[in-house]
């Protein structure tokens, strides 16, 4: 597996402007293996949706009170097929983000479902994939595939704090997907270890 060392140093060749963020001190979790299990994929899931549309603190709060009631990932996934309304309301967890979740942890648990196929799709195919499940959109796949499946060249054009980041750094709007897209295009293959140098230079 390539070092990080070897990742940052081509990222910087390639784009001297990340010199600003890329921190060598600071180790990124996506050039980690990942563990490719199904309860562990859905908590990585699970996780995404539930921080859909609302801030990170807020999606935070929400989800440590919904994982409180767990031992383990694997007891977490029972626990959410499980789950009443009334105890994800109680959480501050919407009525369609309990369905969403509530739904794909019972078609794991059931067997209808794998997130363990992803393993041999491609980036695009995953991506795909993830969008057929009822509950996840763009963004929710792309943090999926970063955060859970370390996929090292996911860029997320959706994530708001990702844009406020490449506009503070490249001095361009903050609205100019266009060229927002074109100046991650220099960083592949390793789109997504920027993205994660980004969240880091935010704070977020």
């Amino acid at each position: 597996m390539i070092s990080q060392k070897k990742i940052l140093e081509d990222l910087i060749n390639k784009d001297k402007k990340l010199k600003k963020i890329l921190v060598n001190s600071k180790k990124c979790p996506f050039i980690l293996k990942p563990i490719i299990k199904e309860e562990v994929l859905f908590f990585e899931l699970a996780q995404s949706i539930v921080g859909q549309q609302i801030s990170a603190k807020v999606a935070d709060i929400i989800w440590k009170r919904m994982v409180s009631y767990s031992s383990c990932k694997k007891s977490f996934l029972i626990y959410i097929s499980q789950s009443s309304l009334k105890w994800a309301r109680e959480q501050g967890l919407s009525q369609r983000k309990h369905e969403y979740i509530k739904s794909i942890a019972e078609n794991i648990v059931s067997n209808k479902l794998s997130l363990e196929v992803v393993k041999k799709l491609t980036d695009d195919d995953a991506k795909k994939f993830l969008l057929s499940l009822r509950g996840v959109g763009p963004w929710t796949a792309e943090m999926f595939l970063m955060f859970a499946y370390k996929r090292l060249d996911v860029f997320s054009i959706g994530d708001i704090a990702l844009r406020r980041a490449i506009a503070e750094i490249y001095n361009i709007d903050q609205e100019d997907q266009k060229e927002m897209i074109k100046i991650s295009r220099r960083w592949s293959p390793y789109r997504s270890v920027v993205c994660w140098y980004l969240w880091e230079y935010l704070g977020v």
